[in-house]
């Protein structure tokens, strides 16, 4: 079983006070027994709430509240994520551990919930096969394609929020793009930043961007992204931008340590026999035209 173990917050971790010099090593020790008994998977120490944030749901509202929060005693300084055979042993484990605070505290154990709980509602198993796989993603992560990913979804909310600096930060500046507007080539980060800005007064006041078989390559200091993109245009569906899902190809390349983009490459299908785009209404649908069809009306 998997169970989340939590170091709670008292005041001294609460102002930022660090372990002194003795604990730090002792609780390196207790780390590594755990690591060697096969138990530790992830351990990390939280900065203090006055660093954090909470956001509180209320129907379709959201409200932010920035730390420090009161209540001491029900903050977490710190945790791990540990598998053990039971709770007997990870609270056996717990009682080995050096005291991790310089006055009194507590740690606190908590049992994750695993698939198999979920049997009843899933009885098909759907789900939770859905749920491992999303698992095995995340083992076979590396932290380079967790970096570009994360590109990837700081240019989408750059995207809905219609904002060009943001959108082409993450760009080299000698980054190229093939668009599926003209003009067919666009040379340079700057260059980039204003087609967008060109382009945004023509887009729907509010919408979202979606990808979907999204498909990244990464190897050395070079990767490689494919993909369809779409415009959901909830408060009017027949928008132009919403009508054909877009075809995307982006190259990264790793520069100074951080990962760029070099190019982006956006297109449509188009029937050749008429020079008119090809729209995929459905991606799921690999459909194309009747060339012969289309080649009489040409003549």
């Amino acid at each position: 079983m998997r169970v989340a173990v939590f170091v709670k917050a008292t005041m001294g971790s609460e102002t930022g006070e660090m372990p002194g010099e003795e604990l730090f090593a002792e609780m390196g020790r207790f780390n590594q027994q755990l690591i060697d008994a096969g138990v530790m998977k992830m351990g990390e120490g939280l900065r203090p709430t006055k660093e954090g944030f909470r956001v509180r749901f209320s129907g379709k509202e959201r409200f932010v509240t920035a730390g420090p929060f009161a209540e001491t005693n029900e903050l977490v300084a710190g945790f791990w994520l540990w598998e053990v055979d039971s709770i007997d042993e990870a609270i056996e484990w717990v009682k080995k551990c050096p005291n991790p605070m310089d006055t009194d505290s507590d740690i606190e154990i908590r049992p994750l919930y695993e698939l198999d709980d979920f049997a009843e509602f899933d009885p098909s198993g759907e789900l939770r096969e859905e749920e491992a796989q999303q698992a095995r993603q995340l083992e076979s992560m590396s932290d380079d394609e967790a970096a570009i990913r994360r590109l990837i979804a700081t240019w989408t909310r750059a995207l809905e929020r219609k904002d060009p600096d943001a959108l082409v930060a993450d760009y080299a500046e000698d980054a190229v793009l093939f668009d599926c507007i003209p003009p067919y080539k666009t040379v340079g980060r700057e260059a980039i930043r204003q087609v967008w800005a060109n382009c945004f007064p023509y887009f729907p006041d509010h919408f979202r961007s979606e990808h979907r078989d999204l498909v990244l390559h990464v190897d050395g200091h070079v990767a490689v992204l494919h993909s369809l993109h779409h415009f959901v245009v909830p408060d009017n569906p027949d928008h132009p931008c919403a009508q054909s899902w877009l075809r995307v190809t982006v190259g990264y390349r790793k520069i100074d340590g951080r990962w760029k983009v070099v190019h982006d490459h956006v297109s449509m299908p188009f029937n050749p026999m008429t020079n008119q785009t090809w729209p995929i209404r459905d991606p799921d649908r690999h459909d194309m035209p009747d060339y012969a069809a289309a080649g009489n009306q040409a003549c």
